[in-house]
């Protein structure tokens, strides 16, 4: 029998209210070990406690034999435990060979090697699938998935005992994750052990030797990953969730105009010339690889890239208004959500009220230009409960939510406004399939109401199961249109590659 890694004994912690109660966990020299539950089980601050970020109320870990209790991140490194974080830890002016090697720089003599630091650089970004990026480039520049990647090989770029993965696949493509579970299981076999936390539980079954599922801060079960399904893991996680919602998924009746007309748009990130419209009652899907283009086309639909090329025009009660900056698509009813709620749409360190509120339309809480708290405070409690967000109070700090009731707080935010035309940005990263199912419901009540989505998602199957129509982007250009009548998940992803198997225009 292996020998146990890390052994912990009743762990708790608590914020303003209990997330932690009770956990005994054991897990043993090179296995991989899956957690999983719903959004504000745990799961994370589980993870965090392990890496040294939040100190446990009380309990006992030891690692390998011995008391493990860390004042801080580097205590935990220091120790052999190494964590990729779901809120990316990234430092974006740095370069990506600075962000891999900044916890611990090679160097002779108390001088940094920089040929050593490059080769290792090179070696680690070409085992991640990263081997086409150039080193020195700013992190901030990189997509999503490529951030996501950057932050796994900086938590494997130097050997250690306990890698704690957290949603470590949420932005990533089927092809990216099968390769980032290749080197896990590697790691593994040569004696790490792995704490895998995620929302996508085939990825936990697949790659897992056991799991524990956590539910409100509670172990609710643990065993192999072999003796459990999909749909028994989501009943231990939610008891009585129900996987889809097959009757909300019938086409809403469409108008035959246009609320949104793009002819011939191109950016500095969108060489190709990009045309469609988008009609009331609709939802779009954006398919495509990592860098293919999606995010930048939602970024030029709603102001925030200028076009160097072609017009947006949004059509509204006989009006044509161009869409030129973020100002005037919001006016004109149009919704924004980020791929990256962390930088592009949540302010850290203020209350759910704040963050809900802004950028909201005061019409409704405004009197002779003074802000009606009251008011202001009644609507947030309506969304808070129409969405079922899981906070203490509109005063709760943003960042002690859980990824999947921060994302309610930013859709809360756009719902306010009372827009009509909603850009969601990958909006079920990183949550769990009960959140998943209600963000799902929430865009077909939306489209039902006459609204209009478009939205970006890196699993194909999600993009059918609830778009009426996909646009596929291959190389930053719109190769093909698909109908609920005439796609498949085989050709859709043949249309993602499309313009990597050829430089030869493709012809419609």
């Amino acid at each position: 029998m292996a020998a146990a890694r890390l052994s912990i004994q009743n762990l708790h912690k608590s914020f303003s209210v209990p997330v932690l109660t009770g956990i005994n966990l054991t897990v043993k020299r090179g296995e991989i070990h899956g957690l999983v539950g719903e959004n504000g089980a745990g799961k994370t601050t589980f993870g965090s406690i392990l890496a040294g970020f939040v100190s446990k109320d009380n309990g006992m870990i030891t690692l390998d034999g011995v008391e493990y209790e860390p004042s801080g991140p580097k205590d935990a490194f220091e120790a052999g435990i190494s964590c990729a974080a779901q809120e990316l830890s990234l430092i974006n002016p740095l370069s990506v060979t600075e962000n891999i090697a900044l916890r611990k720089l090679p160097h002779s003599c108390s001088v940094i090697s920089g040929q050593e630091l490059e080769q290792r650089t090179r070696s680690i970004l070409q085992r991640v699938g990263l081997g086409s990026l150039d080193p020195d480039t700013r992190t901030g520049t990189l997509g999503l998935a490529e951030r996501q990647l950057l932050e796994f090989a900086k938590s494997v770029f130097l050997d250690c005992r306990v890698l704690i993965l957290d949603e470590p696949t949420a932005a990533l493509t089927a092809q990216q994750a099968s390769v980032l579970h290749e080197i896990v299981t590697g790691l593994a076999a040569s004696g790490t052990s792995v704490i895998y936390i995620s929302h996508r539980l085939q990825d936990v079954l697949e790659v897992s030797d056991n799991v524990t599922v956590l539910r409100d801060g509670r172990i609710v079960t643990t065993a192999p990953a072999g003796s459990m399904g999909v749909a028994e893991l989501m009943e231990y996680m939610s008891g009585d969730f129900q996987t889809g919602n097959k009757t909300a998924r019938c086409a809403a009746a469409q108008t035959p105009e246009p609320v949104l007309e793009v002819e011939h748009i191109t950016t500095e990130e969108l060489p190709h010339e990009i045309s469609f419209t988008a009609r009331a009652g609709e939802i779009i899907g954006i398919a495509g690889l990592s860098g293919s283009g999606r995010s930048e086309l939602l970024n030029a639909l709603f102001g925030l890239t200028p076009l160097t090329g072609g017009a947006i025009s949004r059509h509204s009660a006989g009006e044509k208004v161009r869409i030129s900056n973020p100002g005037t698509a919001k006016r004109s009813g149009m919704a924004y959500l980020g791929e990256d709620r962390q930088s592009m749409g949540l302010y850290p360190g203020h209350p759910v009220l704040t963050n809900m509120m802004v950028p909201g339309d005061l019409q409704g809480v405004a009197s002779m230009s003074l802000l009606d708290n009251r008011r202001e405070a009644a609507a947030a409690e309506k969304l808070v409960e129409e969405l079922s967000v899981k906070c203490d109070g509109l005063d709760q700090d943003i960042d002690q939510l859980s990824g999947g009731n921060q994302q309610k707080i930013l859709i809360a935010r756009w719902l306010y406004c009372n827009s009509d035309i909603f850009l969601f940005d990958e909006p079920t990263r990183g949550i769990d399939v009960g959140t998943k199912n209600m963000i799902y419901n929430l865009m077909f009540d939306l489209r039902h109401e006459g609204k209009t989505i478009l939205f970006t998602s890196s699993e194909i199957e999600e993009l059918m199961a609830v778009g009426d129509r996909i646009f596929v982007l291959s190389r930053r250009k719109l190769v093909e249109t698909f109908t609920a009548d005439n796609w498949s998940e085989t050709e859709i992803l043949a249309a993602c590659f499309r313009e990597f198997a050829t430089r030869t225009p493709h012809v419609h």
